[in-house]
C-alpha cells in the first residue's frame, strides 16, 4: 500500500473511534501528571512548539499556557474537530489545531521543540516520520517522545494485538523494544538525553532527545 492510502486507512480508523476515546479516562492519572510536569520542565515561556498526534488536545490545551505558540496536529479530522470543540473563552489563545500527518511540513517551523505522545508506534514507517522531526526542530531543538514498546511486552499481548488489530478493535501497532525506539532517534541525529518511565507501565518510556 501506498503511503496516503495506509494514512487514509488510520485516519478512517480514528475517525471512527473518536467519540469514544475522547470520553475514555487516563489510565494512569499519577504517570500522565509526572510525564506533563516533565514536559513543562523542559519547555520554556518563548517557545514554538509542535505536539504531532495531538489526539483530542487535552495536553495541547495543558502545555499551551507556558509557551509561546502551540501547534498541534493529528491525522483525525474527527480528534481535530473534537480538539478545536474544546476551546472556549478562557482557553489559551496561542494554540491552533489542524489536521495533519506525522510527515507533513507544518507552518511554522523550525520550532523549538516536537511533541510525539503515544505516537510512534502507530506510524507506519519510524524513520520518516523521524526524518520530518529533526526538519522540524531548530538545531539544538527537544523532542520529547512517549511510545508504547510492544516488544517489552508480555509475549501474550504481543499476540493479541495483532489480532485486535484484524479484527478492527485496535489500530495498527508497530512491534518496537525500547532499544529499538533509542537507535531510530540516535540514526535520525537525535541525541538521547533521558530515559524515563512513570507509573506501573514499564514498557511505555518517555525519551527526552535533542538534534545535534
Amino acid at each position: 500500500m501506498t503511503i496516503a492510502t495506509l494514512q487514509k486507512r488510520d485516519a478512517s480508523f480514528w475517525d471512527r473511534i473518536a467519540t469514544k476515546y475522547a470520553k475514555k479516562p487516563v489510565g494512569d492519572a499519577d504517570a500522565y501528571e509526572a510525564k506533563l510536569a516533565l514536559v513543562r520542565s523542559k519547555l520554556k515561556a518563548t517557545y514554538h512548539v509542535l505536539e504531532i498526534g495531538c489526539g483530542t488536545g487535552t495536553t495541547a490545551i495543558k502545555l499551551a499556557p507556558i509557551v509561546r505558540h502551540y501547534a498541534a496536529t493529528d491525522l483525525s479530522h474527527a480528534m481535530v474537530e473534537i480538539a478545536e470543540n474544546k476551546l472556549t473563552p478562557s482557553s489559551p489563545q496561542n494554540i491552533t489545531f489542524r489536521r495533519g500527518s506525522a510527515t507533513d511540513e507544518i507552518e511554522g517551523r523550525p520550532f523549538d521543540a516536537v511533541l510525539a505522545f503515544s505516537l510512534l508506534h502507530l506510524v507506519d514507517d519510524v524513520p520518516t516520520v523521524l526524518e520530518q522531526v529533526v526538519k522540524s526542530l531548530k538545531p539544538g531543538g527537544l523532542f520529547i517522545a512517549k511510545t508504547e514498546c510492544l516488544k517489552d511486552r508480555s509475549y501474550i499481548l504481543r499476540v493479541l494485538v495483532p489480532l485486535l488489530t484484524a479484527a478492527g478493535v485496535a489500530p495498527k501497532v508497530l512491534s518496537l523494544s525500547s532499544e529499538d525506539l533509542h537507535q531510530f532517534l540516535t540514526d535520525a541525529g537525535l541525541v538521547v538525553e533521558e530515559t524515563l518511565h512513570f507509573g506501573k507501565n514499564s514498557s511505555s518510556p518517555v525519551m527526552v532527545a535533542r538534534r545535534a
